[in-house]
């Protein structure tokens, strides 16, 4: 089928002509008083005549997003964000056309757009996505100030640009008035020069957040283990120690497993914890105050309490060991004596769970950024991390300065432990037996010969 273009086609004089003669009359008709059909469409120019461009409007987007539901782009919170900034954008324009006000621009409050609209506003997160292992690193390696303010930078950007004005950050964590205050100017700038090459970099009056796997690998982490929390801004506003308590309670959040008696952490030493966190016992036992940590104590219970071997484990255990009666025959027989003794405690730092995400494709970055360090491959070190001062220097530069991770020896029930001391019959292993009645601690049975390992 033939097609003629539209500006090709050429019109005879005689229909132009009978096209401005009912023109005329349809005036005529309506300024006569007469009504009919089309005589509301007068204001438009005649068709001869071609209409004159409209200056194009901006595309008011605000009853669309309205309609819309409160969360957007197929599950992406970021695209939710920039949609949500627009429509605020688009709502104080209209405000100031209306009230006559020029003057500086301020957002609209979220809340106040999705009241006009008739609908729940969706507010900030109040807690800011924390990979434990990262916040202990910070520990270890003594960079929480600045870590702390990587954090913050990190819940500010809620778009996930990556990249925030220098101008932007102090207006939002030094003014007085501001909720997300954080410290003074000055602290700001010194926050900001300590972080350098190991949080961000600062170019041209932003400030790039690096990502987490290479914080991380500037931190001495090789891998991320444990399941992510959600930290509270609060407590991250709220002072340096409070902070450090909350990594603390992250860690031991990060390690709570399902196991058959509900969710629970694996034993684990003070001694142990000081090693890999770089926190002492005191500390650690001021922290779980601050922080709010349940502590959970666990008694393993060996064999029959006989003469001969009494002596040996004594010797082994020392204080921890005591002896339990068995009045109700819970363990065997009943009033047999058992011998019993302390181990680790065991913690939940009580935080909320988030989604692992990216957390594997974390891991395989930081498994090619430390290939990249190993003795040898000098041209692929990443210039951030060795560009420190003091422990992180030490901790970074030789990855061997890590404490190894210690040896496995509690399980989550009788099935793993027998297969473990299979394949090494001369460590001892523990698996959980269940919670005490009145839920004061929990008892363990125990694989192998007591001490050896």
């Amino acid at each position: 089928m033939l097609v003629m273009d539209p500006a090709t086609q050429v019109v005879s004089p005689a229909l132009l002509e009978a096209n401005r003669r009912l023109y005329e009359l349809r005036q005529q008709r309506c300024s006569s008083g007469q009504t009919g059909p089309g005589t509301a469409e007068f204001h438009r120019s005649p068709p001869w005549e071609p209409d004159k461009p409209e200056e194009p409007a901006e595309e008011d987007t605000a009853e669309p997003l309205a309609a819309l539901p409160a969360h957007l782009g197929w599950g992406s919170t970021r695209l939710t964000a920039v949609l949500r900034q627009r429509q605020a954008r688009q709502a104080q324009a209209a405000a100031e056309s209306e009230s006559g006000e020029n003057g500086r621009f301020t957002a609209v409050p979220e809340s106040k757009v999705g009241a006009e609209h008739g609908q729940e506003a969706e507010e900030p997160p109040d807690w800011v996505k924390l990979y434990p292992d990262i916040g202990l690193g910070m520990l270890r390696e003594e960079q929480t100030a600045p870590g702390r303010l990587w954090l913050m930078l990190r819940y500010l950007d809620q778009e996930g640009r990556g990249s925030l004005r220098i101008v932007n950050i102090r207006e939002q964590l030094t003014r007085k008035k501001s909720k997300h205050r954080l410290c003074g100017k000055r602290q700001l700038r010194n926050l900001l020069k300590d972080g350098e090459g190991v949080y961000w970099t600062r170019e041209d009056g932003r400030l790039w957040l690096r990502s987490a796997a290479k914080v991380a690998f500037s931190l001495g982490v090789e891998r991320l283990t444990g399941r992510p929390v959600a930290l509270p801004i609060a407590a991250v506003l709220e002072g340096v120690g409070a902070f450090k308590a909350q990594l603390y309670a992250a860690f031991h959040s990060g390690r709570l497993k399902e196991t058959p008696h509900g969710e629970r952490s694996m034993p684990i030493a003070r001694q142990t914890m000081a090693a890999i966190s770089g926190v002492g016992r005191s500390s650690q036992r001021s922290y779980e105050l601050a922080a709010g940590v349940e502590v959970q104590e666990n008694f393993a219970i060996g064999e029959h309490a006989e003469a001969d071997s009494r002596q040996e484990i004594a010797w082994r255990k020392g204080r921890a060991l005591f002896e339990l009666k068995d009045y109700r025959g819970r363990q065997g027989k009943k009033g047999k004596t058992y011998l019993c003794w302390q181990l680790p405690n065991s913690y939940n730092g009580g935080h909320d769970f988030r989604p692992r995400g990216r957390q594997r494709r974390i891991n395989r970055e930081l498994k090619d950024l430390v290939n990249k360090r190993a003795p040898g491959n000098d041209e692929g070190q990443d210039k951030a991390s060795v560009s420190g001062s003091g422990p992180l220097t030490t901790a970074t530069t030789s990855t061997g300065s890590r404490p190894s991770k210690p040896a496995r020896v509690y399980y989550q029930n009788g099935k793993l432990a027998t297969k473990a001391y299979n394949r090494d019959p001369h460590q001892e292993r523990y698996w959980q037996q269940g919670t005490v009645q009145n839920g004061r601690f929990v008892a363990w049975q125990q694989f192998g010969e007591v001490g050896q390992g």
